[in-house]
């Protein structure tokens, strides 16, 4: 039986109106932030690399201690990244021409006491490189701008820790939207989606290289900071509330991209359990989840549906792309679990496992995120529930990962599930890409392979480990490494070492086949036969790149 709903907690106040910016607002506050050298670079120079450092790994006391300067760019970033107050003379100099009463009827700032602001919002420059690296485009607004755009979100726990997190929490800038936009193909599209937007972060970068770009998420809040966050950097996007892939039903997309609220769990962590919301917004208990992060579905059931429905959205060729998480069961087989959302879905898919977590490992992790104290009571028996939840599940672990699809005209499309637990080059997006575009060239070589030449990837290099012996070394194991990309490691044995080192793109795969026939003694058909999974596997991860 699933576990009992955990029990209310105390009460905590409502979340700030969320900003509706009319054209001049935007101008006007873009001016001032502009003005302000409140961008990506100004920060990193108001801050210093000890600063930075700080700030990377959430020490705000220790980054507000950095700041040696008293501009009007430290002001700002005191105020909407730190959680610090400040005179109210130095928050309208640094906000000006919006200016300070503007401001605060906006719901930017609120007051901090006699002559003293503090911010009401996040508010921070973000940069293509954070979340992409160098993107194909201009910058949204002109190079005085330092490449930078700028995010409105809600406050985290660190910045605010007087206000609870709330049911409509508005995530800012995280792990995980980064992962996402760094795994993100940048070829130019001509309509794209962001799923679960949130402020809007996905969205930034597929206005960089999409004609239309269509943004959805469920939350009311979260809909009118991404229609703030695109106001601020004068872009237009279609903003439209609704569950998952409801907005969008019949249409198609050439690109989409997905953070939901994946987490694994019990269905009530996503229904804000026990909360009782009053006309004013504030709720009587404290709920236990959260719209960001918890879809209120049971299980995995939010990355099942979202696998499922996306291909009917997109169009021929198109990719769409999503973070998730995944139930392992008792067998260990996730593969199976997974790759079994994707049948009869018409496209090709490649999923990543990246992290495995325990039960326990897992529920920590997210009781964390949600700004709980360990020991408490509320942290017990929350714990303690959704442990439960998994040992009535049989959930052996949780995985969590990236899935990548393609549409294809294929018959027979191709699903490949596997760890990439490895540092990979970043940003990935365009090394997903290529492993698309050699799928499709192995399809269109089925059984011609030996016709075709191939050559070695520029950073391959070969390792050998070796055991001493009466004779001097022995190789034991040979290893085929990629120094770049997504930076595999494959053993090989001295026949495949010998054909990889033969692939200079000049002498096709059945001439190097024959060749290594001639050394083994073997018949150079079965000689080909037996090397083309090896190629196959070898061509799909770029070690071996095509030439013809």
């Amino acid at each position: 039986m699933p576990p009992d709903r955990p029990a209310a907690a105390p009460s905590i106040p409502a979340l700030p109106a969320a900003p509706v910016l009319t054209a001049r607002d935007a101008l006007e506050l873009r001016a001032a932030l502009i003005a302000s050298d409140y961008t990506v670079e100004g920060v990193g120079l108001a801050l210093g690399l000890v600063g930075q450092a700080a700030l990377d790994r959430s020490d705000l006391s220790g980054a507000a201690r950095a700041i040696e300067e008293d501009s009007r760019c430290a002001t700002l970033l005191r105020i909407f990244v730190l959680g610090r107050d400040a005179p109210d003379a130095d928050v309208d100099a640094a906000l000006a021409p919006l200016g300070l009463a503007r401001a605060g009827d906006l719901g930017l700032i609120e007051p901090a006491g006699p002559g003293r602001t503090r911010a009401a919002l996040d508010l921070r420059p973000y940069g293509e490189g954070d979340g992409a690296g160098s993107l194909p485009g201009a910058t949204p607004l002109g190079p005085d701008t330092a490449g930078s755009w700028w995010v409105l979100s809600d406050l985290g726990s660190d910045a605010r820790p007087d206000r609870a997190l709330r049911p409509d929490h508005v995530l800012g800038i995280g792990a995980a939207a980064l992962t996402l936009a760094q795994a993100t193909p940048r070829t130019r599209v001509a309509r794209a989606l962001d799923v679960g937007t949130g402020c809007g972060i996905q969205a930034l970068h597929l206005s960089q290289h999409a004609d239309v770009v269509v943004a959805t998420d469920m939350s009311a809040r979260a809909v009118a900071l991404a229609q703030a966050t695109a106001a601020l950097n004068g872009l237009a996007w279609e903003v439209r509330q609704g569950d998952l892939l409801e907005p969008v039903r019949g249409e198609q997309f050439d690109l989409i991209v997905a953070n939901p609220p994946f987490v694994v769990g019990p269905g009530w962590l996503g229904d804000a359990a026990g909360a009782d919301t009053g006309i004013d917004g504030a709720s009587d208990s404290v709920p236990s989840g959260y719209d960001y992060r918890d879809s209120g579905l049971e299980g995995d059931e939010i990355s099942a549906r979202l696998v499922r429905g996306l291909p009917a959205l997109l169009a021929p060729g198109g990719t769409a792309q999503l973070l998730a998480n995944w139930i392992i069961p008792d067998d260990g087989d996730w593969a199976a679990r997974v790759s079994g959302w994707l049948e009869g879905s018409g496209c090709d898919a490649w999923i990543w496992q990246r992290e495995l977590a325990d039960p326990g490992e897992y529920v920590s992790l997210w009781l964390r995120d949600a700004g709980e104290t360990p020991g408490t009571p509320a942290w017990d028996g929350r714990y303690a529930q959704w442990l439960d939840w998994f040992d009535a599940t049989s959930t052996r672990a949780v995985g969590m990962g990236l899935i990548t699809l393609r549409r294809t005209a294929s018959a027979a499309p191709v699903v490949v599930c596997e760890d990439v637990r490895q540092a990979v080059e970043q940003p990935s997006g365009a090394h997903i890409a290529a492993w698309f575009d050699r799928l499709d060239w192995l399809r269109a070589h089925d059984g011609r392979l030996g016709a075709a030449t191939l050559r070695r990837a520029p950073d391959l290099v070969l390792t050998t480990h070796a055991t001493a012996g009466p004779d001097g070394w022995a190789p034991q194991v040979l290893t085929l490494r990629q120094g770049g990309g997504l930076r595999w490691e494959v053993d090989a044995d001295a026949a495949i070492a010998a054909l990889v080192a033969g692939c200079t793109g000049e002498v096709t795969v059945a001439e190097l086949s024959a060749v290594l026939a001639l050394s083994l003694g073997a018949p150079a058909q079965d000689v080909l036969a037996a090397l083309t999974p090896v190629l196959v596997d070898l061509i799909r991860r770029g070690l071996l790149e095509p030439t013809t």
